[in-house]
């Protein structure tokens, strides 16, 4: 009776699962219509109600895209960032990402330091989020085959050489699997945050009257490192840190 009931609230579920992935697809149809005629609220309503069933980053791009249109500038990073995580190899999320900067008033430049740059980021990343776990997957089941083809082989150079490149596919599967980590890491950290407020003082202390530090404005990007009560203590990508009330910001 148990076995039965699971089965029919199973044979239930994927139609119902099956609809809303077919609304969320209409609904980006009419998103895609309004956006075209430049009528980028109503855009904006229906990608917003498509994200309530799924996310990806043509998905979030749209998104940052409409808010962009409507002058919201602090919700296109938003969104520009999120798409970024999901797809770092994608130049338009980037290019747009960096325009929508332009309208940022603080100008904050980064610590100096080695840094291997955008590049070697898209290549850690890959072009979506899972494309390394896969390549790892991919990458260990050759191995397996070359490792058997060398335990099956009966002359010696051949066997040498599977060998040899098995120990090669061995360190690409650990770089591989790195970079998968990584990007796990990446998509399950939610420390970064903009600043949605239009001018926020950023303090000494986690009180009200303490020390002004600097000031910031909407739209700036911020980590954070710790939150206490009614504050969070962030960083700026120069070095700055220093205390805000949460309320002012939204986690990427």
């Amino acid at each position: 009776m148990r076995k039965l009931l699971t089965s029919i609230l199973l044979m239930a579920t994927i139609p119902a699962f099956a609809l809303s992935v077919i609304e969320a697809d209409s609904l980006v149809s009419q998103g895609e219509r309004a956006y075209a005629t430049g009528d980028h609220a109503t855009a904006l309503a229906r990608f917003d109600s498509a994200r309530t069933t799924y996310s990806s980053p043509a998905l979030l791009y749209n998104i940052g895209n409409c808010h962009f249109k409507l002058g919201d500038i602090p919700h296109a990073i938003l969104f520009y960032e999120r798409a970024l995580r999901l797809a770092p190899g994608d130049p338009d999320i980037r290019t747009n990402l960096e325009l929508a900067r332009q309208n940022v008033v603080d100008r904050v430049n980064e610590l100096p330091g080695f840094t291997l740059g955008s590049t070697w980021s898209r290549i850690r990343g890959g072009r979506d989020a899972d494309q390394w776990a896969r390549r790892s997957l991919w990458i260990c089941l050759a191995l397996f085959a070359v490792l058997a083809a060398a335990v099956a082989a009966r002359q010696r150079m051949l066997r040498r050489g599977m060998l040899i490149l098995g120990a090669v596919l061995l360190l690409t599967t650990l770089l591989a699997v790195g970079f998968a980590a990584s990007r796990h890491r990446e998509l399950t950290d939610d420390s970064e945050a903009i600043i949605m407020s239009a001018k926020v003082d950023v303090r000494s202390e986690p009180k009200d009257g303490s020390t002004v530090l600097f000031v910031l404005h909407k739209g700036t990007k911020v980590t954070i490192l710790q939150q206490q009560q009614e504050w969070s203590e962030v960083q700026l990508a120069n070095g700055n840190v220093g205390w805000m009330p949460p309320a002012t910001l939204e986690r990427i």
